[in-house]
């Protein structure tokens, strides 16, 4: 059968069985268009828009039959983890891949499992600035950004 996909610039025909899988079809589109399957985002236009993000699934799942349209949106790559260095206070350095965005709190607790300091107890400094709260990026962290780990003294 027949299947047309539609994207930004136009339109093409793809001849598929009803068994082939929601993966199959991706590398068809690949072959066809050059588009890498891990960025494609494929929608059934059906009177309603229903996803195809099951690649395991046959397309006869869905519902696609002759001459159905399919809508192709070709997405950005994620971005590549930033990796960063942790120097502790023994000076040795542990490497970390973060998000910019990830907050300071959730990294404090991955230093946590990895390092074995309670976050509570953790002095995190970059930059000459201990990092309190918000987002890494906050902090200027940047990739192969070197964090300090110093350890918060006990008593009061």
């Amino acid at each position: 059968m027949d299947i047309t996909i539609t994207m930004v610039g136009g339109s093409h025909t793809v001849r598929v069985n009803p068994q082939d899988t929601v993966g199959s079809l991706k590398i068809k589109i690949q072959s066809m268009l050059g588009v890498d399957p891990q960025r494609q985002r494929l929608v059934f236009i059906n009177g309603q828009k229903t996803p195809l993000n099951d690649d395991t699934k046959p397309i006869s799942y869905y519902g696609l039959q002759h001459g159905s349209q399919v809508s192709l949106l070709v997405t950005e790559p994620p971005p590549a983890p930033t990796q960063v260095f942790l120097r502790n206070e023994k000076g040795q350095l542990s490497t970390y891949d973060i998000r910019l965005d990830e907050t300071v709190s959730n990294f404090k607790n991955r230093v946590e499992k990895r390092e074995g300091v309670p976050a509570s107890q953790q002095r995190l400094i970059h930059q000459g600035r201990e990092m309190q709260g918000g987002k890494l990026e906050d902090y200027n962290v940047r990739n192969h950004s070197t964090i300090d780990l110093t350890l918060r003294l006990r008593g009061g």
